[in-house]
């Protein structure tokens, strides 16, 4: 899967430079630099400043003329923060996928077809202003670049013009990601996309304004555009007390969109949810989000097309008694996935009902980036894009998606060394747990493409993250009160296996195990990856290994939690496993602990667990694992009714569960290199070696998966697993 390419398209610097327009309410703005430490807050907006400029609808629209037919147009297009952009009034696609002011993107659409005549071009632009985990917006930047062109080059002259529009009322949702949208048809200038709209003839209409300010940094898209599509429910009913209800079937990402019609300031109220609750929708959701709104009709047939998209399986629908609805589209929308691509068939059918909820959780979840869950935060988080950005690449063969990750939190290094645990936005967090996994990401990369390229563009990234945490070191080069980061250890808190070291926020004066193991592992990948790049490595691990053990390993070989401390809990040995820390003797009392303990830890920590056991050659443990019918396993998940996975292994098992998240996918890559045998290997020349461990328990076993342009096929016959290509 060579992608040697891929880091040139991440880093070329885009030679466009348009004149980025804003409105009135932003001319006079002066950014904001937003960024910071998480443990500052100097710089942190007040809720009156946030409130001046935030959650506004800006409808831009620009008409032009074209004297002949012409083929093959060209649309530059970047917003801050959001955009939609529709051609007479047919939609074209929406971004710009979340980036950084220093390195923002703009999208481009070839081979637009624009007939001779009048046409309209029109964006709906949205600005959050609230510092949250999806944008920056709450510096004060809002502003619209766009450029249209022939295929000879020639620019198409636009002048737009721009609305704030009041139709859109709400508060916020999860955790200041969203807004809700309430929305009022009698303050929507209906028809303001197409050519037959007069924006002269109405108020409220101004011309953009050049944005003095405006400092973007411009860089082209380097991933695909999301798809956007129609989707059928299993079910669709009217119910006897008047409301629709609706069950889409499984959990989608996206829109419900409703035409009706009624009286005047007659309603609609929409309810959307994960789950049920005594057979009704439960919209005042489990994950924090509320899903409730309303809309209300003007005169003649309405529509409600919804801007933002949410996490949901079921809807209903309440409407006033004189209101008719007409018609109903529900929309999804995720980054483009073909589920034929990469598919499992197993006798018993238990992995590949387990295959599949992850499946689904990785395409919903992918969005503009790899997202924690695509209701709440909707942040992308370092930690939880190693397993869901490995799932990711195994279902699709493709890495854009995964290098422009890379890059964006490499991006987060202008705000701290140390990296920070959600990149981009604007809400400060820092992990310590997660800024010590980013060489597993590159090298990730590297895994799949053997692209040395991005070891080198990354290395002193990486590097520098090093040297962030060495300052945290004492005497004997182990890490002490690593104070300005949190230390997670795993979440939520209930499922940390009793870790004996408190982990307060901010963390308290001491030595604890979880983060030193995780600084050696960052240590031994970063050697991994100086050696292929074949330079000079001091090994340092080593020394960390040494004091790491002379601290943390107790007489029944296993690894205490804390510096004098007696509790030997699962994530510390889990840890010391799949890093190679723990010795012979040592790891037999680890699979042991495992054994006993089993998935006494978060979903998100199960990936290593399972890979853990696969180091040391405990492939038969790894399944069982897989398919363990207990509380904490994805049998539970299955058996409560997901169609992706969850946040945790229960929809109980914490206070406010997302039924949506993607870092529980670790059995994708897992099944396919573990129990398929496609072990990446990338300096072999088909970038892979086959080693199968399918258990005697799967009479059938069958996996499609794509593999650097083919598609790879593992497949048990007569009690012999082969491998074939195409």
């Amino acid at each position: 899967m060579n992608n040697v390419q891929g880091i040139e398209k991440v880093d070329q610097k885009s030679s466009w430079q348009p004149q980025w327009m804003t409105v009135s309410k932003f001319v006079d703005c002066t950014p904001r630099n937003v960024f910071h430490k998480e443990m500052e807050t100097e710089k942190e907006i007040s809720v009156g400043e946030q409130a001046k400029c935030q959650n506004l609808h800006i409808l831009c629209r620009a008409e032009f003329e074209t004297e002949a037919d012409l083929e093959n147009v060209i649309l530059k297009i970047s917003a801050d923060d959001h955009y939609k952009v529709s051609l007479d009034g047919e939609f074209l696609m929406e971004g710009p996928f979340p980036s950084y002011v220093w390195k923002y993107y703009y999208d481009k659409i070839e081979g637009l077809n624009v007939a001779k005549g009048k046409h309209v071009l029109a964006v709906h632009l949205y600005y959050y202003g609230t510092v949250n985990r999806v944008c920056n917006s709450a510096d004060f930047r809002c502003a619209l670049a766009v450029e249209l062109t022939t295929k000879q080059g020639e620019p198409i002259p636009l002048a737009f013009q721009a609305q704030i529009c009041q139709a859109y009322s709400g508060g916020i949702l999860g955790y200041q990601t969203a807004f809700l949208e309430n929305f009022d048809n009698r303050l929507y200038p209906r028809g303001w996309d197409c050519i037959s709209y007069h924006a002269g003839e109405s108020t409220g209409w101004e011309t953009m304004q050049p944005a003095k300010w405006a400092d973007y940094e411009l860089y082209e898209m380097p991933v695909e555009q999301l798809v956007h599509k129609k989707v059928i429910p299993a079910v669709c009913e009217k119910r006897a007390d008047g409301s629709i209800f609706i069950d889409v079937g499984k959990e989608i990402v996206g829109f419900v969109c409703v035409k009706a019609t009624g009286i005047k300031g007659s309603q609609v109220h929409i309810y959307c949810g994960e789950e049920l609750q005594d057979g009704d929708v439960r919209f005042d959701m489990r994950c924090g989000c509320r899903y409730e709104e309303v809309w209300t009709l003007d005169e003649g047939e309405c529509q409600f097309d919804p801007y933002d998209y949410k996490a949901f399986r079921y809807v209903k629908l309440i409407a006033d008694s004189h209101v008719d609805i007409t018609e109903i589209c529900l929309m999804e929308r995720h980054y483009p996935m073909d589920e034929n691509d990469c598919r499992l068939q197993t006798s018993p059918q238990t992995l590949q009902q387990i295959f599949d909820i992850c499946r689904h959780a990785v395409e919903i979840g992918t969005q503009e980036g790899y997202l924690d869950c695509p209701s709440r935060e909707k942040g992308q988080y370092l930690g939880d894009s190693v397993i869901t950005a490995r799932s990711q690449v195994w279902l699709t063969g493709e890495t854009n998606m995964l290098l422009k990750c890379i890059d964006q939190f490499a991006q987060s290094a202008r705000i701290c060394p140390g990296l920070m645990a959600v990149a981009p936005g604007s809400l400060m967090q820092e992990i310590a747990d997660y800024s010590l996994l980013y060489p597993e990401l590159v090298k990730m990369y590297y895994d799949f493409t053997g692209d040395q390229a991005v070891l080198e563009k990354y290395l002193p990234v990486i590097e520098a993250m090093l040297a962030h945490f060495a300052k945290f070191e004492r005497e004997d080069h182990l890490l002490y009160y690593v104070k300005d980061k949190w230390n997670m250890v795993d979440w939520p808190e209930n499922l940390r296996d009793d870790y004996e070291f408190p982990l307060t926020r901010p963390i308290g004066p001491g030595c604890h195990n979880v983060v030193n193991v995780l600084y050696i592992g960052a240590w031994k990948v970063t050697e991994e990856i100086r050696e292929i790049l074949k330079m000079e490595n001091k090994q340092y691990s080593a020394v960390l290994e040494q004091a790491y053990r002379t601290v943390f390993l107790r007489p029944n070989g296993l690894f205490a939690d804390m510096e004098n401390g007696t509790h030997c809990g699962l994530h510390a040995n889990v840890y010391a496993l799949y890093y190679g820390v723990a010795k012979n003797n040592e790891k037999d009392a680890i699979i042991k602990l495992i054994e006993k303990k089993g998935f006494s830890c978060g979903v998100m920590h199960s990936y290593f667990v399972l890979r853990a056991l696969e180091r040391v050659g405990a492939y038969e443990q790894v399944y069982q694992m897989l398919v363990n019918e207990g509380e904490h396993g994805w049998v539970n998940m299955i058996r409560e009714g997901a169609s992706s996975c969850f946040e945790a292994w229960g929809k109980d098992q914490k206070w406010n569960t997302s039924l949506c998240h993607p870092w529980a996918s670790a059995p994708i890559s897992v099944i396919i290199e573990v129990i398929a045998g496609i072990c990446l290997k990338p300096q072999n020349e088909k970038g892979f070696e086959f080693h199968p461990h399918v258990p005697d328990e799967l009479s059938e076993f069958s996996i499609r998966v794509p593999f650097s342009g083919k598609q790879l096929t593992v497949c048990k016959k007569d009690g012999k697993v082969v491998l074939t290509q195409e």
